[in-house]
């Protein structure tokens, strides 16, 4: 089932160039979903569109089966369910103190005290920040304030959650643990995870489905091992594979040993190695 569905959906900031054109797809319901492309293909539109912070110029928008409405009480209600966490936290963070910038949204919604604190302290804990919730957002260091603006879209308690380069700036272990954070929120709330990335290695590893764009337009889909059977296709369109998949790719065509090109994982492509290992065994 598709939580997020769009019908032929453009959008220009000039009115001449499109910056995205005619999309048309569906996002799983309680999945990984990552949209890939290079700079300029059009994914950040994209989630600017399906949030309501831009209106598209033409095609639709579907969410739960439903056509979302532009206007005043349609946005307002889309982003109760769809939340957007952009890729530099200091674009959505305001508030003097952590705990005052995740109630915001909670207070809008107009709920009772007792609930607010109630989501407040859920979110601060699911995100693992109990130590910063008084500290002044201005004091914390870049990966905390990712986890800040992530627990700002929590207590909306939204079903779909969009990340614009959610591991832009973090270092390795950063990285880790903030794609580990998501696959907990996916798997225990069942929220349905969106996210555009450069970094194409963590697709295989937390992602069940793909999008690649280009020039405003969607250029292929499907599952991680899918996107990246198609080499040619992601390096014509400035991507890359995975470096795993990669290895494998040059152990295959350059020293002949016949391993999973589409093993894109270290698990993958140790099972792929141990496989072909194996049965030189038995014709031994």
């Amino acid at each position: 089932m598709a939580i997020l569905e769009t019908r032929d959906l453009s959008y220009s900031y000039d009115g001449e160039n499109k910056a995205i054109d005619n999309i048309n797809i569906k996002i799983p319901k309680g999945k990984i979903t990552a949209i890939m492309g290079g700079n300029g293909a059009g994914k950040s539109t994209f989630f600017l569109n399906l949030n309501g912070v831009l209106t598209p110029d033409s095609g639709k928008v579907y969410f739960k089966g439903n056509e979302v409405v532009y206007n005043k009480k349609g946005i307002r209600e889309m982003r109760k369910e769809v939340g957007i966490v952009f890729q530099d936290p200091n674009d959505q963070l305001f508030s003097s103190s952590v705990r005052k910038d995740i109630s915001f949204g909670a207070i809008n919604l107009g709920l009772s005290e007792q609930e607010v604190k109630k989501r407040v302290d859920d979110a601060i804990k699911r995100v693992g920040i109990e130590e910063l919730e008084y500290r002044p957002t201005h004091a914390l260091s870049y990966g905390q304030k990712k986890r800040v603006a992530i627990a700002g879209v929590l207590v909306m308690e939204p079903e779909v959650m969009i990340l614009d380069e959610p591991t832009a700036g973090l270092d390795p272990a950063g990285v880790s643990e903030i794609m580990t954070l998501l696959l907990e929120i996916n798997r225990s709330m069942g929220i349905s995870v969106v996210i555009a990335t450069h970094d194409i290695d963590i697709i295989p590893l937390y992602c069940n489905h793909a999008f690649v764009f280009d020039k405003g337009r969607v250029i292929i889909e499907g599952t991680p091992k899918e996107i990246f059977s198609k080499a040619d296709i992601l390096r014509k369109h400035s991507l890359r594979i995975p470096r795993i998949a990669h290895l494998m790719e040059i152990l295959k065509d350059k020293d002949y040993i016949n391993v999973d090109e589409s093993a894109a994982t270290i698990s993958a492509a140790r099972a792929s190695i141990k496989k072909v290992f194996s049965e030189r065994r038995v014709e031994e």
